[in-house]
């Protein structure tokens, strides 16, 4: 009886200390504007007449930046899926969700957004500007594991990679930092390692969205 009261009281107070740490309130969203619209259809899919829903689920850190995205349902098209998520990670920004005590926290932030075509001939409003078929393609996602994060990580590296006649990546610039000079250095480091990068495009340069997570090494 008093083995099973212990454990009792040690149950009742990891669960008194897991309640401390957990958000009692959630994420919301700074603004009513929608983060995603038909102006933002992914061309390829458009004209092809792809259509579906795709469930997301956000990470989203303390200062309410989207850290990751993570397709918890596909529309069943990878075009509209990655579209999606690399929209809601250069635009969706949160009040963070708050502790017990009132500090900022990590969360999650469910969602769902439906690409539907209209009547109108959909566009795809690109990063320089150009729309429909002359827009670029969306970036496309690396996501890497690391020990720990600096202090300075604000959010996924954006990166420019060229290629070389071989296809091979031969130059790597970062075109928006992560907030850390040491971050961005591993982001070109794992995107010069990619080989033939590039498959099945003759494009000369694509454009990279690296995220991280910190993910500790279990000690033996």
């Amino acid at each position: 009886m008093g083995g099973e009261r212990s454990m009792f009281l040690v149950m009742a107070l990891l669960a008194a200390q897991a309640q401390d740490v957990l958000p009692v309130t959630r994420a919301k969203p700074r603004t009513t504007t929608p983060w995603i619209t038909n102006d933002d259809y992914p061309a390829a899919d458009a004209r092809q007449h792809h259509e579906g829903t795709v469930a997301f689920t956000l990470q989203i850190d303390p200062s309410g930046h989207a850290t990751k995205c993570d397709v918890t349902a596909s529309s069943g098209y990878p075009g509209l899926d990655n579209g999606a998520c690399f929209l809601l990670m250069r635009r969706a920004r949160f009040d963070p969700a708050r502790d017990a005590s009132g500090k900022a926290v990590a969360s999650n932030y469910p969602g769902r957004f439906t690409w539907r075509l209209g009547k109108a001939k959909p566009t795809r409003t690109g990063v320089d500007g150009t729309a429909g078929s002359k827009a670029p393609p969306p970036p496309g996602m690396l996501e890497l594991a690391v020990a720990a994060l600096p202090a300075t990580y604000k959010q996924p590296a954006k990166a420019e990679i060229r290629f070389g006649p071989d296809r091979r990546v031969i130059e790597c610039r970062i075109e928006e930092s992560s907030g850390s000079a040491a971050v961005d250095k591993v982001a070109c480091a794992q995107l010069r390692s990619l080989e033939d990068a590039s498959a099945g495009s003759k494009a000369e340069a694509a454009e990279y969205i690296v995220s991280f997570r910190a993910d500790p090494v279990p000690r033996p």
